[in-house]
């Protein structure tokens, strides 16, 4: 009979760059935002960016977990949480950009965003606000403008 053989790995980060955020933490919106603006801001097609941090808002980590068309971003739910999870993270801060210019969330924007809360809920990592870059300096904050977090049964 042959033996079985299973792989013994390892999980690994490897850091690809570094950006300046300027801030110790990231404890409100405009932060986030001016944060994502960076890195998505000026893009040609939607970008999802997924900023990680540890209990006291440090950022821990930030990754572009998706690159889409010019009016939709596909991700994955395990894309957005696997960075977190192999950088201890307890918190995630959700951001994409719209090359429209107009921030407006979309019913996608708002069923995705339930989606990883509520993956979130059930992998202890705490889905803070999910923020949506557009034209100029704007921005939605889900969170402050939308009430989206604070309806019944979500947060």
């Amino acid at each position: 009979m042959e033996e079985k053989r299973i792989q013994v790995v390892h999980l690994q980060m490897v850091k690809d760059d570094e950006v300046i955020y300027g801030k110790q933490v990231l404890d409100g919106p405009r932060e986030t935002a001016t944060l994502v603006r960076g890195l998505i801001g000026n893009m040609d097609r939607e970008c999802l960016v997924v900023c990680a941090t540890d209990a006291k808002m440090k950022p821990t980590h930030i990754q572009i977990v998706g690159i889409g068309a010019i009016n939709y971003c596909p991700v994955s739910i395990p894309e957005v949480f696997k960075a977190a999870l192999l950088s201890n993270s307890v918190n995630i801060l959700l951001a994409h950009n719209h090359p429209s210019g107009d921030c407006t969330p979309s019913s996608e924007d708002i069923a995705f965003t339930e989606r990883v809360m509520r993956a979130g809920d059930l992998l202890g990592i705490r889905l803070i606000d999910h923020i949506i870059v557009g034209g100029d300096d704007s921005f939605y904050s889900l969170r402050e403008e939308g009430g989206f977090f604070g309806r019944e049964g979500i947060d």
